[in-house]
Parts: structure tokens; C-alpha cells; sequence
């Protein structure tokens, strides 16, 4: 077998996906404040989430067999800039104070109903651009909440900006090849709060 460079140039047709290309969009549960600068700026990090299928075995006189088990998700996590008016930082940190608050482990009493449709989860849309600025994929994460924020760490010393990092748990995710109704391209770049009940049919 030859080592072509040639034939490797030729095959990597539109010169591979660039990982520094992408958004992040955020749909909130109603009754939240709509930070004043939208998450697609501020979110620096983040990644394609995993897709993982669970496997047991079946055994037969001693040879194991590999059956399919169910799907299951795995928490996904994304870096945030803190700008000086905390504005994603504190919608987050109401976000989580609504689904239990800081003194009795309460929920509030706006947000009904369990599983998917619980009205305190929200959407989130992760998009995929070509280096010509165009939609390429996305990723929808579907019952989305935070379920941890980490600190953010303060010096004397240092000259940084401020960042943090947002844990999400989510019911599913689903892809799509077009742009989603909550992405950038459909909401001009706007966070959006949803109405109960919970937008679970959008075009994927």
C-alpha cells in the first residue's frame, strides 16, 4: 500500500469540521430573567455529546453473546465567560435555586409535572458551522437543566477573565442537518423562554 499525500488531500473534500466553530443557544423555563447577552457569546466551550448503547450477555454452553441494551446520556458540560453583570451566571444559579432552593430543599410552585415535560427543563442547541459561517449540524438537548456550576476562582495575580463551567443532565438529544428553530439563525441570535408546556416537537 502507497502513502499518498495526494489521494488524502483529494478525499478530505472541504478540509474537515473546524471545532472552534459552533453555538450554543439556551431555551429558559418561563419565569426565569433572559440574560442580556446571549449564551452563542458567551459560551466558549463545549462539545458534540456522546451517544452511548448499553450491551449485557446471553450465555450458551459457555459462549457469550453481545445483545443491544438501551440508550442511555450522559451529562454534558460548557465553559462560560463571566461578564461583570453576571448575567448567564445568575440566570443559571435562579435556575437551580427554583428547582431547589438554598434553605428547604423546595421546588417552585410554578413549575409542574415530572419526566420530559417538567416545566423547570429547558432546551439546549448546540450548532455545527461550515468555515462559510453556514449551518452544518446541531445537537438538541431535550429536557435540558443545569445540574452544577463550579466555582470561579479569584487572584490577586492573575489578569484573566472570569469563566466558569455549567453542568447539563438532559432527557435526550436528537440531530438534525438543518437549522433548529431555537438556533441563531431562526431567533437572530436571542435567548428565548419558552411557554408551558414544554416545546418537545420542534424540527430537529
Amino acid at each position: 500500500m502507497t502513502f499518498a499525500l495526494t489521494e488524502f488531500k483529494n478525499n478530505l473534500k472541504q478540509g474537515g469540521a473546524r471545532p472552534s466553530l459552533f453555538s450554543v443557544e439556551i431555551q429558559y423555563p418561563p419565569g426565569l430573567p433572559i440574560p442580556p447577552t446571549p449564551s452563542r457569546y458567551l459560551i466558549k466551550g463545549t462539545a458534540i455529546p456522546a451517544s452511548t448503547i448499553g450491551t449485557h450477555e446471553v450465555f450458551f454452553h459457555g459462549k457469550a453473546i453481545k445483545v443491544a441494551g438501551d440508550r442511555t446520556f450522559d451529562t454534558l458540560d460548557t465553559t462560560i465567560i463571566n461578564d461583570e453583570d453576571f448575567g448567564i451566571r445568575s440566570t443559571l444559579e435562579k435556575w437551580m435555586d427554583f428547582i431547589s432552593d438554598h434553605k428547604l430543599n423546595k421546588r417552585e410552585k410554578r413549575w409542574k409535572g415530572q419526566g420530559e415535560t417538567a416545566e423547570y427543563k429547558g432546551e439546549v442547541v448546540i450548532t455545527q458551522y461550515g468555515k462559510d459561517g453556514k449551518h452544518l449540524h446541531h445537537y438538541h438537548l431535550v429536557g435540558a437543566f443545569p445540574s452544577a456550576l463550579s466555582t470561579i476562582n479569584l487572584d490577586w495575580g492573575t489578569q484573566e477573565i472570569e469563566e466558569f463551567t455549567c453542568t447539563w443532565t438532559f432527557d435526550r438529544w436528537m440531530p438534525g442537518s438543518s437549522p433548529h428553530l431555537l438556533s441563531a439563525e431562526v431567533t437572530h441570535g436571542r435567548d428565548l423562554q419558552r411557554q408551558a408546556p414544554l416545546v418537545s416537537t420542534l424540527q430537529d
